[in-house]
Order: C-alpha cells, then sequence, then structure tokens
C-alpha cells in the first residue's frame, strides 16, 4: 500500500495537468473556438491553479490519514521568516543557472532554437491575467515542492534510499510540465518534459542538505510569479522581449 501511494503521489499532478487541459479545450471546443487547444493553451495558468487546488485536497487528506497535517510539512516558523527569505533569495541565484540550462539548453538541443517558445506568454483577458498573478505563484509554490519534497522524498528515502529519492521527485516534477499545456508535437513536449530537469535535481539536493523546504516554496514562489508577470504585460499590450 505504501508503495503505491508514493507512486500516485508523484503521478498525481501530471494527470491532473492533462486533465484540466482536456477539460479546459472541452470547454472552449463548447464555446465555438475555432481552435480550441491553441485557445486553452493561453488559460494554461488556470489550468494549472485548478490542478493545485485538486493537489492540495489530496494531499492534505493523506497527511490527516497519516495523523499529521499539512502545516507539519511545510516547516514554517514565524520566527525564522527573515532568515527563510534570505535563504530563498540565495537558492533562486543558485537555481537560475540550472533553469536557464534546461530552459534555453534544451530548447536548443531538441527545437533548434536557443530562444524557448513563447507560446505560454500570450494575451489574456487582463482581468483574468490579475487573478492568475494573484493566485498562480502562491498555490504552485504552496503545492508542488510540498508534494514532491516534502511528502514523497522522505517516504521514498525510507523505503529505497537517498538515490531515487533524489531521482524520482526531480523526474515526475519535470515531467509533470508536458502537459502544461497541452501542445502537440512531439519535440515541443519533449522539451517542456525535460526543460524542468537540471532545476528539479538541484531543488532536490538542497532539501536533501537542509531539510527545509520554506526557502525552496520561496524561491519556488518568485520564479513563477516572474513567469505569470509576463503574461500579465502581454494582456496589456506591452512588449515582453
Amino acid at each position: 500500500m505504501a508503495q503505491s501511494k508514493i507512486w500516485f503521489v508523484l503521478m498525481m499532478r501530471t494527470v491532473l495537468f492533462l486533465v484540466f487541459g482536456l477539460v479546459m479545450i472541452g470547454l472552449f471546443n463548447g464555446f465555438g473556438s475555432g481552435d480550441a487547444m491553441k485557445e486553452a493553451e493561453k488559460w494554461w495558468p488556470f489550468q494549472a491553479i485548478l490542478a493545485n487546488i485538486v493537489s492540495f485536497l489530496v494531499l492534505n487528506t493523506l497527511l490527516k490519514k497519516e495523523g499529521k497535517s499539512y502545516k507539519s510539512i511545510l516547516q514554517f516558523k514565524k520566527g525564522k521568516t527573515g532568515k527563510d527569505i534570505g535563504k530563498g533569495l540565495l537558492y533562486l541565484l543558485i537555481s537560475f543557472p540550472f533553469a536557464a540550462l534546461g530552459l534555453y539548453g534544451g530548447s536548443y538541443l531538441l527545437l533548434g532554437d536557443i530562444q524557448p517558445p513563447t507560446n505560454m506568454l500570450q494575451a489574456i483577458p487582463v482581468w483574468a491575467a490579475i487573478v492568475a498573478l494573484l493566485v498562480f505563484p502562491l498555490t504552485n509554490a504552496l503545492v508542488e515542492l510540498p508534494t514532491y519534497f516534502g511528502y514523497a522524498f522522505p517516504k521514498i528515502e525510507k523505503k529505497w534510499g537517498l538515490a531515487l529519492a533524489l531521482v524520482l521527485p526531480a523526474l515526475f516534477l519535470s515531467i509533470q510540465h508536458g502537459p502544461l499545456p497541452i501542445v502537440l508535437g512531439g519535440s515541443y513536449i519533449s522539451w517542456r518534459l525535460l526543460a524542468f530537469l537540471p532545476l528539479a535535481f538541484v531543488v532536490g539536493i538542497i532539501f536533501h542538505r537542509t531539510r527545509n523546504i520554506t526557502p525552496l516554496i520561496i524561491t519556488h514562489f518568485i520564479m513563477d510569479f516572474q513567469m505569470v508577470i509576463y503574461v500579465l504585460l502581454a494582456s496589456l499590450g506591452m512588449p515582453i522581449a
């Protein structure tokens, strides 16, 4: 049972991204969109938000069944807020080269262009972009790393050892980006599946060494906030490059 639970948690977010991506495509198709998949592609922050909400509910339920709380894996302490923010900014500097390696290096190797695709930076209604800016970075930061590292990592380490605890959460964290958003095309999907792998491994190593996920959540929030800023700028008709 414990083994099946681990695999379920590792695969959960990838499945949820796919499910809600298909739901959004179905909705736009029902609204008579000429290209429902292309239209749904623009709304990827809401695809992620929906998946984040369900991920949180599932993770919280699993923790309660184990006699634990969601807060128990956050390790947030009021007296250490300043230190956590400082560490989060430091980890941001450490993580940036690895994020660039996966995004830009992967784009060059798999797509033949060092400039990654900009399909996730398309305009949506301004009100929607503002909601995305307020909700997506927060929900994603509070769910994604707690799922893979706060919850799955210790269980994998206990059952299968440190090596797999470093590899499996990082691998599935990267893989989950494949259907976010849903875009057909083998090269593009391959890039999305692998682009975050270097960054995910670094996050796993930092977590292993510190056993404190709070600063990493702060790092993750900043990265995601910056991403949705570009969506807002595009929605306001402002240049993003």
